[in-house]
């Protein structure tokens, strides 16, 4: 293993790195979640017409001064009916839908629960209450033609395709999503449904590295379990390299008699680093081949793949198709001190008032405690003593 570097030196190396990731043009309907890679435009002004905003009656403001609150009606509009005008002779309106273009001359709305009816004749109950444009959302005041709605680089959701779609887009410009496998490794690890001998233990973490990836958007393409047989997993090693973007590999990466893995990818390829001065997870490492292929090596221990991968990977992949990345932080609910001089990823559970209550493992094999943070926060080398209060990114579990 080479030298620790710090937390800071190791984001620095991850960002220095820039893939030019393709874009594709892709269906609104297959879009969700997809990273945005276009700014999306007003195709005309919005809203594009003056805009009824309740069901009630379009009237002109100056005729309750002539006709007092008393109107008939004189026609009706629904929503998505061509503009109609509203009569020049004092006292007349339109009966409105909400969503339906303003009449010619109105420039008022008057909301049925505002009103008494008789056949075609109503009165306003209060004409004190009513105020000169009420219930109108008007020509151009949300957006100008041309206005950035959407910029890129955001997740598509809901909204967005929405705004998409109004504005004539049958198709975005979205990131081509990365090809991921991810492996475990270790002669101690039988399937998930096999009964394990004292000896052994069941692989767990490929199960949970995939469902955070997935949790993310991404999805991983291919799980495989390597023994620790540095031939046969240098084998496949160059397999997975041929067909997937990342690969992300638990285990096998310290400096154990067995830990075949460091020097594998020495050889396929660079090492951008490989030891960071952090618990857990202080062994992970980072390799990038010469066609622009990545591979991340996490410690085997649950807590520190875990952890490894939502403090390194997922933001590596995120910010890879374009993402803007939001700086998330939570404040500790209560002192915490750690003595060693190495950056602790702290699990914490993000109480009612907001605050991190922190709930630390036994140890990096520590697994069901996790079930009780949901996420961690960064405590930072150059500190050991943290006071109630203290603010600090924090990582959680399901973004």
């Amino acid at each position: 293993m080479k030298p620790l570097i710090s937390v800071h030196e190791a984001d620095r190396l991850i960002a220095h790195i820039r893939d030019d990731v393709p874009a594709i043009k892709c269906p609104l309907g297959k879009a969700a979640g997809r990273i945005l890679r276009e700014d999306l435009y007003a195709d005309r002004p919005l809203p594009p017409f003056d805009r009824v905003m309740m069901d009630g009656y379009a009237i002109r403001f100056a005729d309750l001064a002539s006709s007092g609150a008393q109107f008939t009606v004189t026609a009706q509009m629904m929503a998505g009916d061509a503009p109609d005008a509203l009569s020049d002779a004092p006292g007349s309106a339109v009966e409105i839908m909400t969503g339906a273009v303003l009449p010619e001359g109105a420039d008022t709305v008057i909301p049925y629960e505002a009103t008494e009816r008789t056949d075609d004749a109503f009165i306003i109950v209060d004409p004190s209450d009513v105020e000169l444009g009420q219930y109108i959302h008007r020509f151009g005041s949300d957006y100008c033609e041309g206005s950035v709605l959407v910029g890129q680089g955001c997740i598509l959701g809901p909204a967005e395709l929405g705004v998409a779609a109004s504005c004539g887009y049958a198709e975005v410009l979205v990131s081509v999503r990365p090809r991921i496998a991810v492996v475990g490794t270790g002669d101690e690890l039988v399937p998930v449904d096999a009964k394990p001998l004292p000896h052994q233990i069941r692989a767990s973490n490929a199960v949970a590295m995939e469902s955070a990836l997935g949790m993310a958007r991404f999805h991983v393409g291919q799980i495989d379990h390597w023994a620790d047989d540095a031939e046969a997993g240098m084998a496949r090693l160059r397999e997975l390299l041929d067909q997937n973007d990342v690969i992300v590999i638990a285990g096998a990466v310290s400096k154990g008699q067995r830990d075949w893995i460091p020097e594998a990818l020495d050889e396929e390829g660079e090492c951008i680093f490989h030891g960071v001065k952090q618990r857990p997870g202080k062994p992970m490492g980072m390799w990038r081949t010469a066609d622009g292929k990545t591979i991340f090596a996490l410690p085997g221990n649950p807590v520190s793949a875990l952890v490894g991968l939502h403090r390194y990977v997922i933001p590596f992949l995120k910010r890879r198709e374009g993402q803007v990345l939001p700086v998330a932080e939570a404040a500790l609910s209560e002192d915490v001190h750690f003595n060693p001089p190495l950056t602790w990823f702290l699990p914490v559970k993000i109480l009612a008032d907001g605050t991190a209550q922190p709930t630390p493992v036994n140890n990096s094999g520590d697994y069901a405690r996790l079930c009780a943070a949901d996420g961690f926060v960064e405590l930072d080398a150059a500190s050991s003593r943290w006071t109630a209060g203290h603010v600090a990114p924090f990582y959680s579990w399901s973004k």
